[in-house]
C-alpha cells in the first residue's frame, strides 16, 4: 500500500521547503531587480514651469547663495555643481549635474526652485528649511555654476 512513511514525510517536508525557499528568492529577486529601474524623468509641472524667478541676480545674493549652496548641496551635488559630492555614493539616483548644458537648459527657473521646494527621493524637500528667497538666490547660483564650468 501507498501511503506515508518516514522517508516519504522528510521528502515532502524538503520538497515543500525548497518550494517556499524558491518562492521568497523569487519574491525578493523581483523587488530588487524593480529597485535597480531607473526612476521617471522628475519633470516639474507646467505652471511651476512658467514661474520667473523675482529676486535679482546680484553679487551679495549669489555670494550669500554660495555659502546656502556649500552648507547645503555640496554634499550631493560637489562643490562645482557636477553631481559628484562624497554623498552621492551612498545614493542610488545620481544627483543633478548642474554644469550639463543641455540638461540646464531644459530646466526653467521655475522648474529648479519647484524641485528644490518638494523634493523628490533623497533629494530633501527645501521649503521648510530655506526661504523663498534664499531658494531663488540659488536658482542664480546653480545657473552662475554652469556658466562658470562652461567657462573653461
Amino acid at each position: 500500500m501507498g501511503g506515508f512513511n518516514k522517508g516519504t514525510s522528510k521528502w515532502l517536508a524538503r520538497a515543500t521547503g525548497a518550494c517556499l525557499m524558491l518562492g521568497m528568492i523569487a519574491s525578493v529577486g523581483g523587488r530588487v531587480l524593480a529597485d535597480d529601474n531607473p526612476p521617471a524623468p522628475w519633470i516639474a509641472p507646467d505652471d511651476a514651469k512658467k514661474v520667473k524667478n523675482p529676486v535679482p541676480s546680484t553679487p551679495e545674493a549669489l555670494a550669500a547663495a554660495q555659502d546656502l549652496f556649500t552648507d547645503n548641496c555640496v554634499l550631493c551635488h560637489g562643490e562645482k555643481g557636477m553631481g559628484d559630492g562624497p554623498g552621492s555614493k551612498a545614493i542610488k539616483v545620481k544627483p543633478a549635474n548642474f554644469t550639463d548644458a543641455k540638461m540646464m537648459a531644459a530646466e526653467t527657473d521655475g522648474s529648479l526652485y519647484w524641485k528644490m521646494t518638494n523634493g523628490r527621493g533623497p533629494m530633501p524637500s527645501w521649503k521648510d528649511t530655506l526661504t523663498d528667497t534664499e531658494r531663488w538666490e540659488l536658482v542664480d547660483y546653480i545657473r552662475k555654476l554652469g556658466k562658470d564650468a562652461a567657462k573653461k
